[in-house]
């Protein structure tokens, strides 16, 4: 009897810490240089003059991210639900398949090949999941560090408290930020094969 207390006291407590996000930085604090809030309800945030983040749009976000005038909606999530949400619209509509569990340096490569590819043809594009937090966050880092010559910690600090309800469980991810890593990623988008 008191060992399934335990175990269903720990898997309850492991549970909950997984829903958890990662504490932000006050807006007051929070630098200037960091994403900028267009729709936190939706998480939607301009980081830079091409590439954007939010969480899966559903169809009250379409005038806005026409507004920003994005051409490209690049999904991360395993379904593909921007088929049915975003059907008879502009966009062109990438789907890069991710688990959050199983992300590689393999996959962050193929995203920001597709990056790459927006910036060469001056496409402003929008990089989505299910909440904008954990495969966003990560694409985004990677995104501050191979084309904006961020550092690793930089980029980090922003994914995780910069308010995109970043989760700590996911601790696989921020180790995928090892400089092998990013030189690989590097080597990889200067020499396609």
């Amino acid at each position: 009897m008191i060992k399934n207390t335990v175990l269903a006291i720990l898997i309850s407590s492991t549970y909950l810490s997984g829903c958890v996000s990662t504490s932000s930085i006050p807006v007051e604090h929070r630098p200037p240089h960091w994403g900028k809030s267009l729709n936190s309800e939706r998480n939607f945030y301009q980081i830079s003059e091409q590439v954007f983040r939010s969480e899966q749009p559903q169809p009250e976000l379409i005038a806005e991210l026409k507004a920003h005038q994005i051409d490209i909606v690049l999904n991360l999530r395993s379904r593909n639900p921007d088929l049915k949400i975003l059907p008879n619209t502009d966009f062109q509509l990438i789907h890069v398949p991710i688990h959050t569990w199983a992300m590689s340096r393999e996959d962050l490569l193929l995203v920001m090949r597709h990056i790459q590819q927006a910036k060469t043809l001056n496409k402003k594009v929008l990089i989505h999941c299910y909440h904008g937090s954990d495969r966003t966050g990560a694409t985004i880092a990677m995104h501050r560090i191979i084309f904006e010559d961020w550092s690793i910690e930089d980029a980090l600090n922003e994914m995780k408290h910069g308010g995109y309800a970043f989760h700590p469980i996911w601790i696989h991810i921020e180790k995928l930020f090892s400089p092998e890593n990013i030189k690989w990623i590097q080597h990889h988008l200067s020499n396609p094969s």
